[in-house]
């Protein structure tokens, strides 16, 4: 189901599923134990994420803690830095920041003249956005 989906989809999911993989209806269909024993795990699953996303402050839990991942492998902005306020390393083309975890938060010249404005920190998840005008090439 999405993200978003509201109690009455999230039931009609469960149950239609439910139904498919349920380990009574595949105890009678195939003898092989290694088969119902993998039917028996999916349907553990399924009842776990039901009794999670049934109950109102489990799902809101839930949705917290899923927030927080895609917060955490997307890197949330910590802070939008001025390019004024970066160090500038002449030889490698590359500004830099200090970041509170000690790291250095680096990006490339050559990458703000493709118009990335992210830095990443060097020793942690933490990201800023770097603040910059793109210069116009008159030729």
């Amino acid at each position: 189901v999405p993200v978003g989906a509201q109690h009455e989809e999230i039931k009609q999911a469960y149950y239609a599923l439910s139904r498919k993989i349920h380990p009574d209806k595949w105890a009678s269909r195939t003898p092989d134990t290694k088969d119902s024993s993998v039917q028996n795990v999916e349907f553990h699953e399924l009842s776990v994420a039901w009794e999670t996303l049934s109950d109102p402050v489990r799902r809101k839990e839930y949705d917290q803690n899923l927030q927080a991942s895609q917060n955490r492998s997307r890197g949330v902005v910590q802070d939008e830095v001025d390019l004024d306020e970066m160090d500038f390393d002449e030889d490698t083309g590359v500004y830099s920041y200090p970041c509170r975890c000690s790291g250095t938060y680096s990006i490339a010249e050559s990458d703000m003249e493709t118009g990335k404005e992210i830095a990443p920190c060097s020793d942690c998840s933490l990201k800023i956005r770097v603040l910059y005008e793109a210069a116009d090439d008159y030729s």
